[in-house]
């Protein structure tokens, strides 16, 4: 099982660690630990730690693209999550008349014996 293994920019290796054994072939079952880093449109950093599972069969070329692959859908993730668009004055207003309501209902909510709204 290789150790130096190649990692996706924007990527720290955590190092490998054993973590069971495989119940058909009898072979170690290994973790190839990374940290994930990606910085959103705001400047906020976001992190992940992922885990690659790899016994003695598996082999370093494959264990490079499941890391790749796991790379890629956080990034993607983290792309389509913090990148959306602002809201139009329109949709803003609208926001503000569901918080309102909300507000509303909630004190009702706290000044009813049972929290609970019956008319």
């Amino acid at each position: 099982m290789a150790t130096d293994i190649w990692t996706p920019s924007g990527t720290i290796p955590l190092g490998v660690a054993p973590v069971g054994r495989n119940a058909e072939t009898g072979g170690k079952i290994v973790a190839h630990m990374v940290m994930l880093k990606v910085t959103d449109r705001f400047g906020v950093e976001h992190k992940q730690k992922v885990q690659v599972l790899a016994d003695d069969t598996t082999s370093q070329s494959q264990i490079e693209e499941m890391m790749g692959n796991a790379a890629e859908s956080f990034v993607e993730q983290v792309r389509t999550k913090y990148n959306k668009r602002p809201p139009t004055p329109l949709e803003r207003k609208e926001i503000g008349r569901a918080l309102n309501e909300f507000r509303k209902y909630a004190s009702k909510r706290v000044t009813s014996t049972n929290r609970k709204i019956y008319h």
